[in-house]
C-alpha cells in the first residue's frame, strides 16, 4: 500500500523473462507465485498482449487461455480482476475455456465473465449469454442484456 491507501504494482526483467518464455512458464509462475508477484506479471502481461506495443507473440492464444484456466484457480479478487481486464482487452473473438466452465465462476465474477464473453463479438456465445438473461441478480441481468446487444451488434458474426 502507499501513503493514499491505494496500491501499486511494477515488473521487473524477471518478469518480462517470464513472459518470453512462453505460456507454459507462465503458468507455472501464476501457479506457484504469491499474489504480489501474480499481480506484477499480469501488468507485464499487458504490455506485451497490446498491440500497440508490437510484441506479436506467436503464443499469443496459449496465453488466453492460461489466463482463462487461472480465472478457476484459488486466487484473490484482485488477481482475477487483473485477469479479467486482460481478457477483455486483449482476447479477440474466443474465450472457450471460460463459455465451457462458467457455471464454476464464483458468483461475485459473474458478470465480468458475461461481460468478457460479450466483448469478443462471437455470435457462439449468444445463448450461453442468453441463459442469464432472466437472472435473479438484477446486475447480471443486467450485464447479460448489455453483453447479448454487443453481440448482436457485429457485423462479424465470427461463430468458431
Amino acid at each position: 500500500m502507499n501513503e493514499t491507501g491505494g496500491s501499486y504494482v511494477t515488473y521487473t526483467k524477471q518478469h518480462e523473462e517470464i513472459v518470453n518464455s512462453g505460456a507454459v512458464a507462465i503458468n507455472e509462475f501464476l501457479t506457484n507465485a504469491n499474489s504480489v508477484e501474480k499481480r506484477s506479471l499480469l501488468f507485464c502481461l499487458d504490455k506485451y498482449l497490446d498491440p500497440y506495443f508490437g510484441y506479436n507473440l506467436t503464443y499469443f492464444d496459449e496465453i488466453i487461455i492460461v489466463l482463462e484456466m487461472h480465472l478457476f484457480v484459488d486466487h484473490n479478487k484482485e488477481v482475477k480482476e487483473d485477469i479479467f481486464q486482460l481478457i477483455t482487452d486483449y482476447s479477440r473473438n474466443s474465450l472457450d475455456y471460460l463459455a465451457d466452465n462458467i457455471e464454476q465462476i464464483n458468483s461475485e465474477l459473474l458478470p465480468d465473465a458475461i461481460y468478457a464473453l460479450g466483448l469478443t463479438f462471437n455470435k457462439k456465445y449468444l445463448s450461453l449469454v442468453n441463459n442469464y438473461g432472466n437472472h435473479q441478480n438484477e446486475r447480471i441481468r443486467t450485464i447479460a442484456k448489455e453483453a447479448i446487444e454487443t453481440i448482436k451488434s457485429t457485423n462479424s458474426g465470427s461463430i468458431t
